[in-house]
């Protein structure tokens, strides 16, 4: 029996390759759009959310037809993987320190409203910030990071002033102790490690977001440390505005 379907909006595409369905996950810098077409200025249907799961249909010509939930739609396929990018990446052991010979501008500064500079060098678990152009102390660290393994620290250089302590692992959706307050442990939740994040400096992917009981957080990416530093309200108190190898 020949059944015929009028008035489809989403018909199967011609002059694809066929495939058999496969599961897949898109893998962008942000959220996906799916579209009617194939084309890049098609009517939208919606977006999918980067690192949800989707059906493949069928693809060709650098375009996935695909379907998620009730929808179908196109998508372009440099946008999918096969791998689970939340998955590798929800686990955080380590890595949030910047590299050495980095140089980083940060503006607001940890301490200062104007903008900073600092030079990155490492001995050992130690990780030290310098502002060489510091009128008093150029040859003395401003900011250090110790990463050993067990615990991420990063405050104020020979002093008690610790801006985050925490252990890791660290595991999106579960919360950890944060040991920087010299009298009192915070609760904290590890609201994030597979976030892609803009500020000034660029765009990062798979950034830990820490969120404070008093609603504030702080952002780390690998290979640099903090990108930036928010209050409850979102204000930025802290930001990276840019990132160079030095020389």
């Amino acid at each position: 029996m020949l059944v015929l379907i009028l008035g489809c909006s989403y018909a199967f595409p011609l002059h694809t390759t066929v495939v058999a369905k496969s599961e897949m996950y898109v893998h962008a810098k942000n959220d996906i759009v799916l579209r009617v077409e194939p084309k890049q200025n098609a009517e939208k249907i919606g977006t999918i959310q980067n690192h949800s799961k989707v059906t493949v249909l069928s693809s060709s010509n650098g375009w996935s037809y695909v379907q998620v939930g009730k929808n179908k739609g196109y998508v372009y396929t440099s946008a999918l993987s096969k791998q689970n990018p939340k998955a590798a990446s929800a686990m955080v052991t380590g890595g949030l320190t910047p590299k050495e010979g980095l140089i980083l501008t940060y503006e607001p500064s940890f301490l200062e409203e104007e903008k900073e500079t600092f030079t990155v060098e490492k001995e050992d678990e130690y990780t030290y910030l310098y502002n060489k152009k510091s009128p008093l102390y150029p040859d003395l660290s401003n900011f250090t990071y110790i990463e050993d393994g067990k615990r991420l620290l990063m405050g104020v250089s020979s002093s008690d002033f610790i801006f985050v302590n925490i252990p890791y692992p660290l595991k999106q959706g579960t919360t950890t102790i944060d040991s920087s307050m010299m009298f009192e442990e915070q609760e904290v939740l590890v609201e994030s490690t597979t976030k892609t994040v803009t500020v000034k400096a660029g765009t990062v992917k798979n950034v830990v977001i820490l969120r404070y009981p008093d609603g504030s957080r702080e952002y780390f990416a690998k290979g640099i440390g903090i990108l930036k530093s928010t209050d409850k309200n979102g204000e930025i108190f802290t930001e990276l505005v840019s990132v160079k190898e030095g020389k």
